[in-house]
């Protein structure tokens, strides 16, 4: 299995090109601010279609500038998560956890099956009713996590994630990322500014100049 990224995206006079392979892994993607990481992010996850070039996921064309061949995000089994959380504000823990299972069209039983079975291996059993307005933001940002991995994604984008979170609160999460990432078989990337997010989540870095 291979993503292969040989191309460029413009969006008003800024232009990011990008060549990259990658396996199954966790990359990081660091570099100054403005040179394009959240971009990158948004061409992976099909937000921003490519100005020129390709991108090829297994084989299949994904996006392709000269055929104008593109798969959109919602077919792409893609999941992001952004660095301040984006909790659904009017549903529980439980239920958001389980939204992107009933997005992919799952039945409200079943996927509140698996929430619920995510939360208890979690050791978040006591969360499961309480809307994000009662959250602590490390809470809040494990819950975004949990339903980022539960529905089994191809490509994982992180763009940030624990930045927003008290220094304390941190080196918890990274292991907890380390695992989840680990174990699911695809392709993960992480946009950080902390190195210490590199060294212990990711298995190389990418940076972008």
């Amino acid at each position: 299995m291979t993503l292969k990224l040989d191309g460029s995206v413009s969006l008003g006079t800024f232009t990011l090109k990008c060549e990259i392979a990658s396996e199954n892994e966790i990359i990081a993607v660091t570099g100054s601010n403005g040179v394009g990481k959240t971009t990158l992010l948004r061409v992976l996850a099909g937000l921003v279609k490519l100005t020129t070039g390709s991108l090829v996921i297994d084989g299949q064309i994904i996006d392709d500038a000269e055929t104008d061949e593109f798969v959109p995000a919602h077919q792409r089994n893609v999941s992001m998560v952004f660095q301040n959380e984006t909790l659904l504000p009017f549903l529980t823990v439980c239920d958001n956890i389980a939204f992107p299972l009933r997005m992919s069209g799952m039945s409200r039983s079943r996927s509140r099956e698996l929430a619920n079975d995510a939360i208890s291996s979690h050791g978040i059993s006591n969360l499961a009713n309480l809307l994000p307005r009662e959250l602590s933001g490390g809470q809040a940002q494990r819950v975004a996590l949990i339903r980022a991995f539960i529905g089994a994604p191809k490509i994982v984008l992180l763009d940030e994630p624990l930045s927003a979170l008290d220094e304390n609160a941190r080196p918890e999460l990274r292991t907890f990322l380390r695992e989840q990432m680990s174990a699911i078989v695809g392709y993960k990337f992480l946009v950080t500014h902390d190195r210490q997010d590199v060294e212990q989540i990711c298995d190389r870095e990418i940076r972008l100049n």
